[in-house]
This record gives structure tokens, sequence and C-alpha cells, in this order.
């Protein structure tokens, strides 16, 4: 084998990269398969979180723990730079998931916690508005909203999983997750019934956490759907969908374009 001649472990990166990355139709249909498996799994993983474990349920995490283990190796074979790779909150995320797939082989199937920490897959949510504007194509896509709602559904179950771990033996008015997710939105919204309160000081001290940065999540939210950051107006020449407000040229290839405005004050 000469200098020039790539080696199997380049070939294999550059494969891999080709799939990730790529836009032909091999490609496109890979991102496609990987998408409808992370909605799966994280759709799976909530259900499954508060529910008994049985056999085939082990089986089925088991399998699923293979599949995120392959696809987690995968991008980080192909990560450039691997430092950002490594810092990435969704990386720690995967990683997470992972170990709770694997430690009820060691400790057992009830250990309610580690599953609970399993639809932390959920921050997958966060790269999945991309890759969704990616296999769309041209397809009218909003991902700013889709980000926003996934964010704000992340911000949401997280918190809803520290308060019911946290506090559901210290407060009787916990009965189950769902008392602790109907606790989180009514403070996320500050209507505050006052049916169900975390009284001691780490429960204070998490219901400040959940109105001031919550409330943030919302805005956010309403933001992005009220007062989107780019205006629909394809080009005529090159077809680019989206451009600034106040753009009068396509950033693409510099045609005139003409986007409707409802005028100024």
């Amino acid at each position: 084998m000469t200098a020039s001649t790539p080696s199997r472990t380049q070939r294999i990166r550059a494969q891999l990269f080709r799939l990730y990355n790529g836009q032909n139709r091999q490609a496109r249909a890979f991102r496609w398969s990987l998408l409808a498996f992370d909605i799966l799994t994280i759709g799976y993983f909530i259900v499954t979180a508060f529910g008994p474990m049985s056999s085939s349920l082990i089986v089925v995490d088991t399998l699923i723990g293979i599949v995120l283990l392959l696809d987690f190796v995968a991008r980080l074979t192909i990560a450039r730079p691997l430092w950002k790779f490594l810092l990435s909150p969704v990386t720690w995320a995967d990683i997470i998931v992972l170990l709770s797939l694997l430690a009820p082989l060691l400790v057992g199937p009830n250990f309610v916690f580690l599953r609970i920490l399993r639809a932390l897959r959920i921050l997958r949510s966060f790269r999945l508005a991309k890759e969704l504007q990616r296999v769309t194509g041209d397809m009218p896509v909003n991902t700013r909203v889709v980000v926003a709602a996934t964010n704000l559904a992340a911000f949401i179950f997280v918190v809803t999983t520290l308060v019911w771990v946290l506090e559901h033996e210290r407060n009787p008015a916990l009965d189950n997750y769902w008392d602790a997710l109907y606790f989180t939105i009514t403070t996320l919204t500050t209507t505050g019934y006052g049916d169900i309160v975390l009284s001691d000081r780490l429960g204070r001290v998490i219901t400040v956490f959940i109105m001031i940065f919550g409330v943030g999540f919302f805005l956010n939210l309403l933001q992005a759907i009220y007062r989107p950051a780019k205006a629909n107006a394809p080009c005529p020449q090159c077809g680019l969908r989206v451009h600034d407000h106040d753009a009068s040229h396509c950033k693409h290839c510099g045609h005139v374009i003409h986007i409707k405005t409802d005028g100024s004050t």
C-alpha cells in the first residue's frame, strides 16, 4: 500500500462521513432512518420509564442500546473538532442513556431512577430539528419553532424528573410522576393553584428555578411562533425560500426579491 492509498480506517471514516453528511439518495435515506429511530426511541423511553420491567423489555432495551452505541461510535469517529463533540450536552445525554441501558444488567431492572434517565434521550431533540431541515430539503419547515418547542419539552421533562426524584418521598402531595408534571407546568405558567407546594428549602430552590428559566423557554416558543426570524419569500432565480425580513436581494444568487410587509408606522 502506497502512502497515497487510504487505509481501511480512513475509508470507513470517509464512508461514515458521507452517510451522516452527504446529500445523495443513500445518505438522505440513512438520515431519515436515524431520524425515525430517534423519535421512536424517545417515545419508547418516556412511555416505559415508570412501568414495570419485563424480560421482553430488557431484550428491547439491549437491542436499542446496541444501535445507540454503534451510532455513538460512528459520530465519535467522524466528529471534527473532537472536543466540541465531547463537550456537547447531547453527547453526555447519549452517554447517560447508554449507561442506564447497561446498568439494569448489574443492579436489577427495577432501578426506577435509571429508567427515568433514559428519557434524557429527549435532549437528542435539540439536533432533530436541524436533521429534519437537512433531510426534508426544500420542504417548508419552521426550524426555529421546532427547536423552541423541543427545548421547552426537554426542560419540562428534566425538571419534572428532578421534582419527582428529589421530592416524592418527602412530599405526600406527590403521589406519582404526573403530580410532579402537573406541579411543574402550573409553576412554569405562574398559575400556582397551591394544591401542590414544595415547602422545604430544596423544593423552593427548584420552584424558583422553574419560574425563572421556564418562563424564558415559554416566551422563546411564543416569539418563534408569532415573530418568525425569517420571511418566506422564494427567490424567482434560485428558489431559496427564506430570507431576512429586510432583505432586498437573495443572499444565495443576488437576484432582486420583493418581500411583502405590513408597512411601517
